[in-house]
């Protein structure tokens, strides 16, 4: 296994990328800070890189990105919320998704704490139901970078927005899902029905699709929504 693992190294052409000598001392800075850090804002990010020489804004971008490609550190880009945080534990990442995403029979949260924070109606509703509520998340992460995971757990297809009744700041999460639901018949609306039986479907395949479609149902630049109906909470 090691042969042919440092085979495929010796032919894979990034090997061979030439880097400058400053990007690596970069690196270094920035995975040094892990000793007390597990993500670093892009503004102190960036000052590093100022520091040791790198100044043009399109190299340090172009640096991050290399880095996150070679799995060095993860840098994610597509809102802005997280593209202002750069993550170097990934530790951090997989423990505040797991404080959401959790057993509630094995891992409980403080029944007193939740009473007194008014909050133990809420996170029933999130295990019953697997909605969540904005209070309910800003508990479990306490106000760390609650923008950063929002996006993050949306943006990886683990959440999606809840706005049925013009109702906000309410998140769907199916891998809390653990019932099934007989809806009976439906006398009229837009349905359809997904048959995975004659093949194989991956963990947590079917909750991304689930994400996807509350995400297009409650949209208000869907085709349903342009003809002037508004979707309804099931």
């Amino acid at each position: 296994l090691r042969k042919c693992i440092e085979g495929v190294v010796r032919e894979d052409e990034s090997v061979l990328q030439e880097v400058p000598i400053k990007w690596l001392v970069f690196l270094d800075e920035i995975l040094n800070r892990r000793k007390t850090e597990s993500y670093l804002t892009l503004r102190a990010v960036k000052q590093l890189a100022a520091d040791i020489g790198i100044t043009s804004a399109a190299e340090q971008e172009k640096a991050l990105q290399m880095f996150h490609e070679k799995g060095m550190l993860i840098h994610l880009t597509s809102t802005a919320a997280l593209n202002d945080i750069v993550t170097i534990k990934p530790q951090w990442l997989i423990d505040n998704i797991s404080n959401v995403i959790r057993d509630d029979s094995i891992h409980m949260f403080d029944i007193t704490e939740l009473k007194k924070m008014e909050l133990l109606e809420e996170v029933e509703t999130m295990f019953s139901r697997a909605v969540a509520s904005r209070d309910v998340l800003e508990y479990v992460w306490k106000e760390d970078e609650i923008e950063f995971f929002v996006d993050l757990m949306k943006r990886t297809l683990l959440m999606s927005d809840w706005s049925f009744g013009g109702e906000e700041n309410r998140f769907l999460i199916p891998s809390l899902l653990n019932k099934v639901y007989d809806i009976g018949e439906i006398e009229k609306g837009i349905r359809c029905v997904f048959d995975f039986s004659d093949s194989f479907l991956p963990n947590g395949v079917f909750e991304r699709l689930l994400c996807l479609c509350v995400a297009h149902s409650t949209s208000p630049r869907s085709a349903y929504a342009k003809q002037g109906y508004s979707a309804k909470e099931p």
